[in-house]
């Protein structure tokens, strides 16, 4: 898929508020104005995002380690040609000693990369799978991560137990008569028949 170069900026704008807000959601303690700013903002986003559709609670493993997540998705929703897939996860385990989930490839399927570009759509009615929206990588800023219409910089992002993040990852819209898809993330059963509107 081409993009014109004010459709990129608008994707490169996009990503960098999703980004912002999905990081801004995991909370802390302490922190500058600027921080309970970007927390306030991010809640106001998650707020947008309409009603939890679908839940599961997973076992996710990674480096050895195993942690219990509630995974949220919230609906989907056709917007200027796009579809964006958001999910909050919430760290369910209590954890032992230092042990941080640390995000990094765990999402990152078949596309190799520290991002939450390894979701993907099917479309059980025309028989399609959608990947994660690209922009040119020669275009890019900040290397073959950017590329991917997702969160991304996973590797800097730790959950403690209790925490949640937002995450997104953004398509091209199947057909207008396609009323319903499943969502496929790597380690987490498929949500089957989500509504699409």
């Amino acid at each position: 898929m081409r993009f014109t170069s004010g459709a990129r900026l608008g994707a490169y704008a996009l990503t960098a508020a999703l980004t912002l807000s999905g990081c801004g959601v995991l909370g802390g303690t302490g922190g500058s104005g600027d921080r309970r700013a970007s927390v306030a903002a991010a809640a106001e986003t998650v707020a947008d995002l309409g009603a939890v559709v679908a839940t599961r609670d997973v076992q996710i493993t990674k480096s050895r380690n195993l942690y219990s997540v509630r995974v949220e998705l919230y609906e989907l929703r056709r917007r200027d040609g796009f579809v964006t897939v958001n999910v909050r996860m919430t760290r369910t385990d209590q954890g032992t000693g230092n042990n941080d989930w640390q995000v990094g490839d765990t999402f990152e399927g078949d596309t190799i990369s520290l991002t939450f570009a390894g979701v993907t759509l099917v479309d059980r009615k025309n028989r399609k799978r959608y990947l994660v929206a690209r922009v040119d990588p020669n275009t890019t800023l900040d290397g073959r991560d950017s590329q991917y219409l997702a969160s991304s910089g996973l590797s800097k992002v730790f959950v403690k137990p209790g925490q949640s993040i937002a995450l997104y990852a953004t398509f091209g819209a199947p057909p207008d008569d396609v009323t319903a898809v499943d969502v496929v993330i790597p380690q987490v059963p498929v949500f089957e028949n989500v509504p699409l509107g």
